[in-house]
């Protein structure tokens, strides 16, 4: 026999019926004891054969406590147990015996072990051994003594809850696979928002049996709506004005789900529960969105999540669709309101990238390749100024000096260029960051002319690549502006790892900043004052700048959660 899918722990369900067969067994004793005019023959044997019966239960008990409802041990009980209660019938004279409501029993069995198809598997079986039993009694007992009412009656009664039994699986297996089908709902993670946008409602009309579907839905704060019409053979997405669907549904049926049929009665809705509601407008949907759904026979529902609210149409609805949909289409309604949000999400979330990518972008432009432009623009300054006066090898040297430094920026260039890439994840520079750090400062120092030291100490906690590329980025920027607005005779770097954090700092001995004191990360974006690139660099990577700077020159330090970033 087919099992039906888990109905519940399959233990359990033996558990449940063997306590049962236990109840019934003792309560049927208990009544022929307390009434043995029933039945009026083979009292002592219906005595024996409950008592038969209630030992049979308690042994059936403890065999399948705690076994599964599958493989053949629960198939053989299930047949043993018909058997046993068609032998307890016959003897008990047939279509009056106490022993009937065991077959009612079995029924019940079949439909907690294996759903609808265990109870119309077992239903034939049980009436045949009844109809059997029946007629071997009319023939032993005759005519006269053959109790026809009785045996009409209960035959009645197996047909009745067989099929009672055989509906509600069928309503359970239903109900059941909307569960799994709501389980499995589509996740929106494409960049194609209308092809997701489709995916999800054509999943949502399955699960509705709707052969068309129209969601409406307004972003907060937003003086636009947007609508998705689709049918099995078309689809469209579009944005509107607000106005041009307001309302959206009748006053009456704003915020709730409803059930709206054009026929005889088309000034009515009928709601969760069979609740219905009369419309003072008539039809109760806006008549362009009423264009695209079939209003004979329409199930609606809204939705609202943190940054939307909307509202869903099913239409061309089976003409047997009953109230019972709109928990469902509820339910259905939320899951595409929760998707529409999820996609607008990510829309936002990926401008918000987009544009703090421009603006990394940006900063490194200006951090990187403009500063050190700048320099090379002095730079050929200078020799401008000085070519009379300097010798013509003099002149040949800073040139080459001059090509170099072009050279390392086109480099630098390149592998920035190349960082843009996506799934680049290797180092672009050789060498280890001390090596590059030292480069990097004695790069400066040719063009500027002016002394750039670097001293390391050991960082005990590993640095993450993303620090490892910007570290050379943000001493450059700091040097560089130093040397270009302090006039110094000589600019210090050094690194330390103290604890979780990497310290860098760089000190000049200049002039100074345009202002005087000690001042911390919060202070200077507050007031706008230092290098505030510098600053947006730190900050993005969660570290702080703070700046000292006194007619004698400066001091900027940087802090870095090296651990965190780790």
């Amino acid at each position: 026999m087919a099992e039906a899918p888990d109905r519940f722990p399959r233990a359990r369900a033996e558990r449940t019926i063997a306590a049962t067969r236990i109840a019934i067994a003792s309560f049927s004793l208990y009544a022929v004891w307390l009434d043995p005019a029933q039945p009026e023959r083979f009292v002592q044997l219906t005595y024996l054969l409950h008592v038969g019966c209630i030992a049979y239960s308690l042994v059936l008990a403890a065999v399948m406590w705690r076994r599964p409802s599958t493989g053949w041990l629960p198939v053989a009980t299930h047949i043993i147990d018909i058997v046993v209660f068609s032998v307890a019938q016959y003897f008990t004279l047939g279509p009056s015996s106490p022993f009937f409501n065991y077959f009612i029993f079995s029924l019940f069995c079949a439909a907690v072990r294996w759903g609808w198809r265990g109870t119309l598997a077992t239903a034939p079986i049980v009436g045949v051994a009844y109809l059997g039993i029946a007629l071997a009694n009319s023939y032993i007992l005759g005519a006269t003594d053959f109790d026809l009412n009785r045996f009409i009656i209960r035959s009645g009664n197996l047909v009745v809850f067989s099929v009672l039994l055989v509906y509600l699986g069928r309503h359970e297996a239903r109900l059941r696979d909307d569960i799994r089908r709501l389980a499995g709902w589509p996740a929106t993670v494409g960049d194609d928002a209308e092809a997701e946008i489709k995916r999800v409602i054509a999943y949502a009309a399955g699960v509705v049996a709707a052969r068309q579907v129209v969601a409406i839905w307004e972003p907060d704060q937003e003086p636009r709506v947007q609508v998705a019409f689709w049918r099995q053979d078309a689809f469209e997405l579009s944005r509107h004005a607000s106005a041009e669907f307001e309302p959206w549904v009748s006053d009456e049926l704003q915020d709730i789900a409803f059930l709206y049929s054009n026929g005889a009665d088309g000034r009515s809705a009928t709601t969760t529960g069979g609740r219905r509601i009369s419309l003072q407008s008539g039809a109760p949907i806006h008549q362009s969105l009423a264009a695209h759904v079939t209003p004979k026979l329409v199930a609606s529902a809204a939705f609202r999540t943190e940054r939307l609210s909307g509202r869903v149409f099913f239409g061309d609805l089976d003409d047997a669709t009953t109230v019972e949909i709109l928990p469902l289409v509820e339910v259905v309604a939320r899951e595409i309101g929760a998707s529409i949000d999820q996609r607008e999400m990510h829309s936002r979330t990926r401008q918000l990238a987009v544009g703090e990518e421009r603006i990394r972008v940006a900063r490194d432009l200006h951090d990187g390749v403009l500063q050190s432009l700048t320099g090379v623009r002095f730079e050929l300054q200078s020799l401008a100024a000085h070519l009379r006066s300097d010798s013509l090898a003099d002149t040949r040297d800073r040139l080459i000096s001059m090509e170099r430094a072009l050279a390392n920026e086109q480099r630098e260039l390149r592998f920035f260029i190349e960082d843009l890439q996506p799934m680049r994840t290797e180092t672009h520079h050789e060498g280890t960051l001390a090596a590059r750090l030292q480069e990097l400062t004695g790069q400066l120092a040719s063009q500027w002319k002016t002394p750039v030291t670097l001293r390391m100490t050991t960082i005990a906690a590993p640095l993450s690549n993303e620090i490892e590329q910007a570290l050379p980025r943000m001493i450059h920027e700091a040097v560089v502006n130093a040397l270009k607005h302090g006039e110094p005779s000589r600019v210090a770097v050094m690194l330390h790892g103290d604890g979780d954090d990497l310290r860098v700092v760089i000190t000049d001995d200049g002039h100074g900043f345009p202002f005087e004191g000690q001042f911390d990360h919060e202070t200077l974006m507050r007031q706008n004052l230092g290098p505030v690139s510098l600053c947006e660099r730190v900050r993005s990577l969660g570290g702080a700048v703070s700046v000292e700077s006194r007619p004698a020159g400066s001091k900027v330090e940087i802090r870095l959660p090296v651990a965190a970033h780790a």
